[in-house]
């Protein structure tokens, strides 16, 4: 019986060992399927248990280096393994969502600044300085594209718009390079988040018990993450007595900031939402738009959000 109950579990280790591969394969045609390669092993994991979704994973990421070439396979190795495996193991602790999230969140930060390690010391390849590259190709390829622009439409109002482009781009080369961290502290949020709830959504179909995420309504920072990040810009403000350069450690805390209480907000208009009596068709249609217009109202959202973290606005009482 055991023997049975081994021999199943290892046949369905190598279907989803397939089905990572599948996904790989066809992340270098859709680079937006990479982001799900956690998916499978999750489910894997609560099905089995966490060390068949680490065989699987660990057995796709060779097939992936020896199929589509080794920097490939480093790629799904240092990034997207350890935030399956951390988000496997919350899941198949019956951790709460909001906690299992945060482990996810925390691998992808640290596997993120691994691979950039990687690059800048194994590869001599300087990830910001490569992104900074992009961006300014990008901007010379829309300026060659407005210079092939015939004369006669070239009005006075349109020539005004390419000189403000071209004072823009170099600030924005700037904030890309400078605010890197912040995004990508928002961008590992963003994608653990995304992989849970994607995961939760497949383990109903399978029948499997993962813990439902209640949704952002209910999400909420801790009472003290502005105190702690208060600590933190003194703390940068101690570093310019030695005259260290803090403005982008300064930045980056404003933008991180910034960024929680504009989600802050977003989740207290969310939660306000639920509550109505309104259709649930008018309720997504209106967190549709509230999220379309985020960033023309950023300001009031971030505004809401701590006043919601000062006062507690939704009578939550818990935060993640």
């Amino acid at each position: 019986m055991n023997r049975n109950l081994k021999t199943s579990n290892i046949t369905e280790s190598a279907m989803i060992t397939g089905i990572l591969v599948i996904i790989a394969y066809l992340s270098s045609f859709i680079t937006l399927l990479m982001f799900f390669y956690p998916t499978p092993a999750i489910i894997l994991g609560k099905r089995k248990g966490l060390k068949y979704s680490i065989l699987a994973l660990i057995a796709s990421d060779l097939i992936i280096s020896m199929l589509l070439g080794v920097q490939t396979g480093l790629v799904f190795l240092i990034l997207y393994t350890p935030l399956a495996v951390a988000l496997t193991y919350g899941i198949c602790r019956d951790e709460d969502a909001n906690k299992t999230i945060l482990f996810g969140t925390a691998a992808y930060m640290i596997s993120f600044v691994l691979y950039i390690l990687f690059l800048n010391f194994i590869m001599d390849i300087n990830f910001i300085e490569r992104v900074a590259e992009m961006y300014d190709q990008s901007f010379e390829m829309t300026r060659g594209l407005f210079d092939n622009i015939p004369d006669q439409l070239r009005t006075e109002q349109f020539e005004q718009y390419i000189s403000d482009i071209e004072k823009i781009a170099p600030m924005m080369n700037y904030i890309v390079t400078s605010v890197f961290p912040a995004v990508l502290i928002a961008a590992s949020v963003i994608t653990s988040y995304i992989n849970y709830i994607v995961a939760s959504k497949f383990a109903v179909r399978f029948s499997i018990n993962v813990k439902q995420h209640e949704g952002i309504g209910y999400f909420s920072f801790p009472r003290n993450f502005m105190i702690s990040m208060a600590g933190l810009l003194l703390l940068s403000f101690l570093l310019g007595l030695f005259n260290i350069n803090v403005e982008i450690i300064q930045l980056n805390l404003f933008i991180i900031v910034f960024i929680a209480m504009l989600l802050q907000g977003v989740a207290v208009l969310k939660f306000l939402i639920d509550k109505s009596k309104m259709s649930k068709f008018a309720r997504n249609l209106i967190f549709v738009i509230i999220i379309l217009m985020s960033i023309s109202f950023s300001i009031i959202y971030a505004i809401i959000g701590l006043v919601d973290l000062t006062i507690d606005l939704r009578k939550i009482n818990r935060a993640v």
